[in-house]
């Protein structure tokens, strides 16, 4: 009896780690509301998640706001450009849809392509500038060149990130309320024990 109510039983665990889940995913919600701030919280949803992968994570509303507000500034420049990118992007996707011209499926296949590059870079960006202590523009580089060479490890996250979504929109739509935290939690596993260990990032040093 004494082991069914142990923390050690995998079923706990389980338990556990989905209460860290949700927790995670409100915590992201809340600080997202000014919506420029969601650069920051999601930087620091990769830090407590790249945590709990090796399960170093401690204090999770603690180290989620202490993220929070030491990412603060990067993060929201990080963030207000990749908006912007992506605003320009989809504009442009708009723009070609409505044209009746012969080099519309020419620029078509050109936007499709920088939209992929786009979205690689993106789910890459607040991993990094949770763990590597660079400037906007190293990140935004690393974020580049570490998504084109792990091409099918990145298309993986992506890919898990769309059907967990769908999943919550179109199947069980409780999901939705740890979709964001298990969305980083896995993604941290594929980041923290197959991508980040080739460039040797080890995790941020806590003050």
């Amino acid at each position: 009896m004494a082991k069914l109510f142990s923390y050690d039983n995998p079923v706990w665990r389980l338990m556990g780690r989905v209460a860290d889940v949700f927790l995670l995913s409100v915590l992201w919600a809340v600080c997202s509301l000014p919506v420029i701030t969601i650069g920051a919280s999601t930087s620091a949803l990769y830090y407590v998640a790249l945590k709990m992968a090796r399960s170093h994570e401690g204090y999770l509303v603690r180290s989620y706001l202490k993220a929070f507000r030491e990412n603060l500034g990067q993060a929201t420049v990080l963030w207000m450009m990749l908006l912007a990118v992506g605003l320009f992007l989809g504009a442009d996707m708009y723009w070609v849809y409505g044209m009746e011209t012969g080099a519309a499926g020419m620029l078509f296949w050109v936007l499709f392509v920088l939209t992929v590059v786009y979205l690689f870079v993106a789910v890459m960006v607040f991993p990094l500038e949770a763990r590597v202590q660079a400037g906007t523009g190293k990140i935004f580089f690393l974020a580049f060149m570490i998504g084109m060479k792990n091409f099918s490890w990145v298309l993986l996250m992506l890919v898990t990130a769309v059907c967990i979504a769908a999943l919550g929109v179109l199947v069980f739509w409780p999901i939705l309320f740890v979709a964001v935290g298990a969305i980083a939690y896995i993604h941290a596993f594929i980041l923290e024990w197959v991508i980040f260990p080739k460039y040797g990032f080890s995790e941020k040093k806590e003050e």
